[in-house]
C-alpha cells in the first residue's frame, strides 16, 4: 500500500505532489484489492458488497479529486442508464405490487447503482502504463487467495477425492462456480502476462499462477469453469501464435513445457471419479436440468414486465411462487443474462450486451484480437450463473475495458511494450 501515498511526501508545496498519480493509485488500488476480499466473504456468490474497502477507496478518489468526477460518454450511458431503469421498473412495480417493495429492496437497488457507479468511475481514468501493469500482476497474484482457502478444505477433508467447496475465513462455503469464475479471470489475467512480457521472472510466476488456478478449478469439480479454461488457452494461443509477433519461440517453449506440466498436475488431482465428471458423464444431469428449469421459469415471467423488468430483487416473490416455495429464495434464475431480463427488461439486458459489444469493438479496433479471443471463455462462465451482483463479473468487465481504453488512446503502445 505505500505505492498509493508516495505522492503525500514531497517539499510542503501541496498535500500531494501531483493529485493525478494520488487519485490513480486510490483508483488502481480500488480494482486490485477486489478479489483478495474473498477471503472474508459472507456470502456464497461473493457478490460486490464484500469488497467494501474497495468501494471506500474508490469513493475517496470521487471525493478529494475532481478527475474522479469526469466520466467518459460510455461511463454515462451506463451510469443514466441503469439507474434510470431501476427507478422506472421500481416505481411501476409501486404502481402494481407495492408490497413488493421493502428495505431489502432498495438495498439491492441501492447496491446495484453503487456496481455501476464503481464500473463507469474505475473505467473513466486516464490510467498509466505503470498502473495497467500494477492491475494486470495484482488480478493474477490473487489467485493465490483462492487456492488457499481451496487447498486449506482440501488437506481439511483429508485429500478427498471428490468435489470440495472453499471455505473463507468467516466460515462461509463458497459456491463452486462463482468461486471458479473468480479463478477464471485471475488465470487469464495471468496469460495475458506470461504470453505478452518479455521477463522470464514474469512469465514463471504467470504460469505458476495459471498451474494453481487449475488445480483450485479441478478441486472445485466446476465442469464450465475447465471448459472455459481450456477454450481461453487454447483459442488465444491459437491466434497468437497465428500472428506475427517477436518472442514466439521463447512463448511456445514455455507453453508447451507449462502445458505439460499443467496435465501432470491435473493428473495429480483429479481422481477417478472427479474424471468422469468432468469427461465422461453425460451433461444431462439434475444439476443441469435445474439450471434450464430456471431460465425457462423466467422467460415465461419476463414478457409481463418486458421492457423495464420487475425491479432488482422483485423477481424473486414470483420465483418462490411458481415454485411454490415459501419465503424468499436467493437462488431465483440461476443465469446473469436471465438475471438482467428479469430485473432490468430488455432495455437492462441491452445496456449490458453494450457494455460487452463496447469493449470487444474497441478490442477489434485496436487488432488487439488475443483478448478478443479470451473473452468468450469469461462469458460463457458468467452466463450459466447469475452473477450480476459479482465482483468475479464486473473484475473481468473492468479490466478489460480498461485496457482497451488504454490501448486505443495509445495506438503506439501494445501489450508487449506495457508489459516489457
Amino acid at each position: 500500500m505505500a505505492l498509493m501515498f508516495q505522492g503525500f511526501q514531497g517539499n510542503g508545496k501541496s498535500v500531494c505532489q501531483q493529485d493525478d498519480v494520488c487519485q490513480h493509485k486510490l483508483v488502481t488500488y480500488a480494482i486490485v484489492l477486489m478479489p483478495y476480499f474473498i477471503l472474508i466473504a459472507n456470502e456464497r456468490s461473493f457478490t460486490f458488497q464484500t469488497a467494501l474497502p474497495s468501494i471506500l477507496l474508490m469513493m475517496l478518489a470521487f471525493v478529494f479529486f475532481k478527475d474522479a468526477r469526469r466520466y467518459t460518454f460510455h461511463a454515462l450511458i451506463v451510469m443514466i442508464g441503469f439507474t434510470t431503469i431501476i427507478g422506472a421498473s421500481n416505481f411501476l412495480t409501486v404502481l402494481k405490487d407495492d408490497y413488493l417493495i421493502t428495505s431489502r429492496t432498495l438495498i439491492r437497488a441501492f447496491m446495484f447503482m453503487i456496481i455501476v457507479w464503481f464500473y463507469g468511475t474505475a473505467i473513466s481514468q486516464k490510467f498509466s502504463q505503470k498502473d495497467i501493469l500494477i492491475i494486470l500482476k495484482g488480478v493474477s497474484y490473487s489467485v493465490l487467495v483462492p487456492f488457499y482457502l481451496e487447498f486449506k478444505e482440501y488437506l481439511k477433508q483429508g485429500m478427498y477425492f471428490g468435489r470440495v467447496y472453499p471455505v473463507t475465513l468467516r466460515g462461509c462455503q463458497l459456491d463452486a462456480n462463482y468461486f471458479a469464475l473468480l479463478v477464471l479471470v485471475q488465470i487469464v489475467c495471468s496469460y495475458i502476462i506470461a504470453i505478452y512480457s518479455a521477463r522470464i521472472s514474469d512469465k514463471i510466476l504467470s504460469w505458476i499462477c495459471i498451474l494453481l488456478g487449475t488445480v483450485s478449478i479441478i478441486l472445485t469439480g466446476s465442469r464450465s469453469a475447465l471448459m472455459c479454461m481450456a477454450l481461453i488457452i487454447v483459442v488465444s494461443a491459437f491466434i497468437y501464435f497465428i500472428q506475427k509477433n517477436n518472442g514466439k519461440i521463447k512463448n511456445l517453449i514455455f507453453f508447451v513445457l507449462c502445458i505439460a506440466i499443467l496435465f501432470l498436475v491435473a493428473s495429480k488431482f483429479m481422481s477417478g471419479w472427479m474424471f468422469d465428471r468432468f469427461f465422461n458423464n453425460s451433461y444431462h444431469d439434475d444439476s443441469n436440468e435445474q439450471r434450464v428449469s430456471y431460465w425457462i421459469n423466467a422467460i415465461h415471467r419476463w414478457p409481463h414486465r418486458l421492457f423495464l423488468g420487475y425491479g432488482v430483487g422483485n423477481y424473486n416473490y414470483f420465483f418462490a411462487k411458481d415454485r411454490g416455495l415459501i419465503g424468499d429464495p436467493n437462488v431465483t434464475t440461476h443465469g446473469t443474462i436471465t438475471d438482467f431480463l428479469v430485473d432490468f427488461g430488455i432495455v437492462g439486458l441491452f445496456l449490458f450486451l453494450y457494455i460487452i459489444i463496447d469493449c470487444v469493438r474497441i478490442l477489434l479496433k485496436t487488432h488487439n484480437y488475443v483478448l478478443v479471443a479470451m473473452l468468450p471463455g469469461i462469458i460463457i462462465c458468467s452466463v450459466i450463473i447469475g452473477a450480476e451482483r459479482t465482483v468475479a463479473l464486473w473484475l473481468w468487465i473492468i479490466v478489460f475495458r480498461i485496457l482497451a481504453e488504454y490501448l486505443r488512446k495509445n495506438p503506439s503502445q501494445s501489450l508487449s511494450d506495457i508489459l516489457a
